[in-house]
């Protein structure tokens, strides 16, 4: 059974791992980068998409907008795809209150913690 990177793919943090603490807590390892750990919590994230087929074929994704080369946009469409998040694999485009952005593949436990966090804001 095919698992989720659970790592930053695309964006100012391409590379880092992202791990969950608890329910409601996940975060982007800021070891890769020799950088702070960034927490996704409402005071660091401005926004967030799960990235779908849909949002990706109609091109209405405001952070995926100028920050994807179109080699990634190919592999991205796969990797939305309705049958991976089947399989609890997703991708979400970040963009940070310091205008930094990432595109982040992570199981569903990952994604779980993210919408609690920020819905609870």
């Amino acid at each position: 059974m095919a698992s989720a990177k659970n790592m930053v793919i695309a964006g100012d943090y391409i590379g880092c791992r992202i791990f969950r603490m608890s329910a409601s807590l996940a975060y982007i390892s800021g070891t890769m980068k020799k950088m702070d750990d960034i927490y996704l919590v409402p005071e660091n994230v401005k926004r967030f998409e799960v990235m779908t087929e849909d949002i990706i074929r109609s091109g209405n994704s405001l952070l995926l907008t100028g920050s994807l080369d179109p080699g990634l946009l190919v592999k991205l469409k796969l990797n939305a795809s309705e049958a991976m998040q089947k399989k609890g694999i997703y991708t979400i485009a970040l963009k940070f209150k310091d205008d930094t952005r990432a595109l982040v593949e992570v199981d569903d436990k990952i994604l779980a913690a993210l919408v609690k966090r920020m819905q609870n804001s």
